[in-house]
């Protein structure tokens, strides 16, 4: 089940549409004069099944006041000079002229499964957000809440997703099963060396990539674009997109390589099998929140590659752990209330959310005896100590490099 099959489907419109009509009659009163405006994520689609049911409504002699204009938590949605639609921050200090009909999603299955897509809007984390504008709850309605059948059809759907959850992890886990005595042999495999985890999105510096040939290196996903620009290749590699494996088969496969099991490869055409992680499933380390955990948000799905590398790592014994270049994973500063704000100098903080998560591994580390340090330059990444290029000894490596 998607997000886009779970809302999109006709006894879901009809459900919607059913109970919509309802909370507007019943707060029609409360409503009183103010216009009202529609909050909704940008491409959500249940604005449009709103406005539908507001117009079948007025035809019935209901008065229902104009929709002014439509507001979105995510700005990434906005486009230029369009007046339609606009940002939730417009809606500071307005609650007397304005009622606001939230249609983001309020069940938790449809919330997770719009996480699942990139996607962001929370009806009960953005009704926080207005109170934070002042409003109170006689100035908006959580349309998606559910009343009559709507919540009889999102119970029994549920109901579905848990069982098809059951049987895909269970599918996930034969594969993962499948190479478990291979990951059992990385245990402590390198216990006391260092290793470097690579990002690849922002900031990479050729020359300092090329200072860590004969390292012991992580990468994943997208390094395979640098592979033509330096002769380094990752000791390592983690491959959870299937994007990222088409057109990189001929690198990847070469590669000692990690793969999450729902991603298809080609296992004939690797030098050495992959080993299986599941990603939508348990950690490799207990005592850590699970893989599965990171799926939950757009917060947390932006760095589930570097949890799952730091996991490896630690798995691995490693007790001296660099992070290089992990900037530019978000295209936006996300809120704690689910929002998705810009910034004008387009620099973004990494999320509490992620933060927290990320202390959790260096409180775990810790006690592990293991030390990480970032080599970043991002401010999301301050709860592990600093180091620059220039307090690492990259004396062997420098006289590999030039043999």
């Amino acid at each position: 089940m998607t997000y886009e099959s779970l809302t999109k489907g006709g006894l879901a419109k009809m459900f919607k549409a059913q109970t919509y009509k309802k909370h507007i009659v019943q707060n029609i009163e409360i409503i009183g004069q103010r216009k009202l405006v529609i909050l909704d994520d940008a491409n959500g689609g249940n604005s449009e099944i709103l406005k539908k049911a507001l117009a079948q409504l007025k035809k019935k002699g209901v008065r229902v006041p104009e929709v002014a204009f439509c507001v979105t938590n995510d700005e990434r949605d906005l486009v230029k000079d369009d007046d339609k639609l606009r940002s939730i921050t417009e809606l500071q200090g307005k609650a007397k002229a304005y009622y606001v009909l939230v249609a983001s999603s309020y069940d938790d299955l449809e919330v997770k499964l719009k996480g699942l897509e990139g996607k962001i809007g929370d009806a009960k984390l953005l009704e926080q957000e207005l109170h934070q504008f002042g409003y109170t709850n006689r100035d908006y309605c959580l349309m998606n809440k559910p009343a009559g059948m709507l919540g009889t059809y999102m119970k029994l759907k549920n109901s579905m997703y848990k069982i098809s959850e059951k049987s895909q992890q269970k599918k996930l886990g034969k594969l993962v099963k499948s190479t478990e005595s291979q990951m059992n042999a990385y245990k402590d495999k390198f216990r006391g060396q260092r290793c470097f985890i690579l990002g690849y999105k922002k900031g990479v510096v050729l020359e300092e990539l090329n200072l860590m040939l004969g390292e012991k290196c992580i990468a994943y996903n997208g390094i395979c674009s640098l592979f033509s620009k330096t002769p380094l290749r990752p000791s390592q590699y983690l491959l959870t997109d299937a994007e990222h494996y088409q057109g990189n088969g001929k690198y990847i496969d070469q590669l000692e390589c990690f793969v999450a099991s729902n991603v298809k490869v080609f296992e004939d055409k690797f030098a050495k099998r992959p080993t299986y992680i599941n990603m939508m499933g348990d950690g490799l380390i207990p005592q850590l929140p699970s893989f599965a955990s990171t799926q939950s948000s757009e917060a947390l799905r932006r760095i589930d590659d570097l949890y799952a590398a730091l996991q490896l790592a630690i798995y691995q014994g490693f007790t001296e752990i660099y992070l290089y270049c992990f900037d530019g994973l978000y295209d936006a500063q996300l809120t704690a209330y689910d929002e998705a704000l810009l910034k004008e100098d387009g620099q973004y903080d990494y999320p509490e959310q992620a933060k927290t998560l990320l202390k959790n591994i260096k409180t775990y580390a810790a006690s592990a005896g293991v030390s990480i340090y970032d080599m970043s330059n991002v401010s999301g990444l301050d709860m592990f100590e600093k180091k620059s290029f220039n307090d690492v000894d990259f004396a062997t490596t420098k006289l590999l490099s030039k043999i």
